[in-house]
């Protein structure tokens, strides 16, 4: 994907060595920020559901992202994300909330030596949704893997609402009007008589 980095970013990533940190925009009801550095991170990021700056909290519990593959083809874009399960906030967390189709939202941020970065050093490297999670245990240890798609994950989906009872009583729920609508289909006449 081409991206529009500034000059500076780009001197930066063309130097010799590099130190970047990884920022994570998880939209939940109560939106989680973290990042993948060994300190808390304050940022304003012009994606956040809640306004102002946000600490990206070094916590332990992010552990990696799959890596982001890019192409000129038509396709879902899609990454896994790994956290701990050991400690089962991040679990709790999934489970008590609604997280499906929610937003996340992955910035790489090039730091300078003593950590310090300008908005020009912040740039995208995923914007998508949630579609599912997973949780592997063993015998040591347990973690939780969260599958992030692109917005196009969805695009195939039909929504809205089916001519059946079912679609119906989810907004009435004592109507029976939609028990006779695959009969009543086979005589629509569509277009000129």
């Amino acid at each position: 994907m081409a991206r529009d980095l500034a000059s500076s970013l780009q001197t930066k990533l063309a130097a010799r060595t590099v130190f970047a940190a990884d920022l994570i925009e998880l939209h939940l009801a109560t939106p989680l920020y973290f990042t993948s550095t060994n300190i808390d991170i304050d940022f304003d990021s012009t994606t956040a559901p809640d306004a102002g700056t946000n600490t990206y909290l070094a916590q332990g519990q992010f552990l990696e992202f799959s890596n982001i593959v890019e192409s000129s083809d038509i396709r879902v874009g899609q990454l896994d994300m790994t956290f701990t399960a050991v400690d089962t906030t991040t679990v709790a967390l999934l489970i008590n909330n609604e997280y499906m189709n929610k937003r996340v939202v992955i910035y790489r941020a090039v730091l300078a030596d003593d950590y310090t970065f300008t908005s020009d050093d912040v740039f995208t490297v995923f914007d998508g949704i949630i579609m599912g999670y997973s949780i592997q245990e063993s015998q040591d240890t347990a973690t939780v893997t969260i599958t992030v798609a692109t917005q196009f994950a969805d695009f195939e989906r039909t929504s809205g609402r089916k001519t059946n009872t079912a679609s119906q009583q989810v907004h009435f729920t004592s109507d029976l009007g939609m028990d006779f609508s695959a009969q009543i289909v086979k005589d629509l006449k569509w277009g000129r008589a």
